[in-house]
């Protein structure tokens, strides 16, 4: 584990900048305890350099990629603490802390720890949210089992009226989070109503899933599920993980779709595999974090990855598609073999990294 400890040294901070799902949400509750913060910012880890998110000495920065002037920086990728070193920063000088944890609240949470008296209920909440951020399930009973903190998660899913609706629902879970367990959250009207909402859209994800679902061409062995939705005039919002209900026996999902911008349709795609619940994911051969980086399109963890590439035209779309999901298929095929396992070396990432 890399890191600094606190110290009086540290300048007192005023703001924390962090990932806008759960692990990001609890990442936030709990430097925002230690730290006594009130203002919280959201974003995705492409849009981390955005000036417009103000960060600099007094900005703690959880679950996104590193910033040059944050004055703490927290997560648990192993893509972005190798960016990271690219761009020539020592991991021996982090101001905070990073490790390969299941989410990058367990990183905040041991950093903190020592110096800070948390509620007992909030160790609870790190162990549910190790478990959701990794999709690390014992199978597909357990993955299907209601929680607190998947019915919270799944509000985040959901689609809201305006991004300053969302902002403010964000920030109102962060103060409840850090106030209350799970269980307790979950119950609240809110929260229900928006569950609630997010699971009749999973029941249309599921008819839809059904209708496009295939398998990659090469994929014999019929592991993969394929969700295609690059030929969709609008952004379906699949919920993914969906399609092992539908395809029980796959090891893998894997979504391919066209990036929108301010709900105009680009020619840049997205892509997003996750490992079946019925894999055990620590034991499993699998890394999906280390087929994203070693794309060099993105990160992730051994049980889900995502990236993204840019393509000029239509045409370029269509063939880096095409040549993306192939690549993909080999190297999830090439960790099947005993070889491909041991070669990957401690640091979790690809040979052509």
């Amino acid at each position: 584990m890399t890191e600094t400890k606190p110290g009086s040294d540290q300048p007192a901070f005023s703001r924390i900048v962090t990932h806008d799902d759960l692990d990001g949400v609890v990442c936030a509750a709990l430097a925002s305890l230690a730290k006594g913060i009130e203002v919280f910012l959201f974003t995705g880890p492409g849009s981390i350099l955005d000036t417009g998110l103000g960060i600099g000495p007094h900005t703690i920065v959880c679950d996104l990629p590193h910033h040059p002037e944050a004055g703490l920086w927290f997560d648990h990728h192993a893509g972005n603490l190798e960016d990271y070193r690219l761009k020539g920063g020592d991991p021996a000088a982090i101001r905070g802390a990073f490790s390969p944890e299941k989410s990058c609240a367990r990183v905040v949470y041991n950093y903190f720890a020592g110096s800070v008296s948390f509620p007992d209920f909030l160790l609870d909440t790190v162990e549910e949210t190790d478990v959701i951020d990794s999709f690390d399930y014992r199978d597909i009973q357990e993955w299907q089992r209601e929680t607190p903190g998947k019915a919270i998660a799944d509000t985040l899913r959901g689609t809201f009226p305006s991004f300053r609706e969302r902002t403010a629902y964000l920030r109102h879970l962060i103060r409840r989070i850090r106030a209350a367990p799970l269980s307790e959250v979950a119950g609240e009207p809110e929260v229900r109503q928006r569950t609630a909402a997010y699971r009749e859209t999973a029941e249309k994800n599921r008819v839809l899933i059904e209708r496009i679902g295939t398998f990659l061409p090469g994929d014999a062995a019929r592991e993969i599920v394929l969700l295609d939705t690059t030929g969709m005039k609008h952004d379906p919002a699949l919920i993914k993980s969906l399609a092992f209900l539908s395809f029980p026996e796959a090891e893998a999902v894997l979504e391919v779709r066209s990036l929108f911008r301010q709900k105009r349709k680009t020619n840049d795609l997205g892509f997003s595999l996750s490992l079946s619940p019925r894999l055990e994911v620590q034991a499993s051969s699998r890394d999906v974090g280390d087929i994203m980086r070693t794309l060099n399109i993105g990160d992730g963890h051994r049980g889900a990855g995502a990236g993204r590439v840019s393509c000029a035209s239509k045409a370029a779309m269509l063939k880096t598609k095409d040549e993306m999901l192939q690549r993909i298929l080999t190297l999830w095929q090439g960790q099947s073999r005993p070889s491909a396992v041991s070669g990957s070396g401690s640091s979790g990432r690809g040979a052509a990294d």
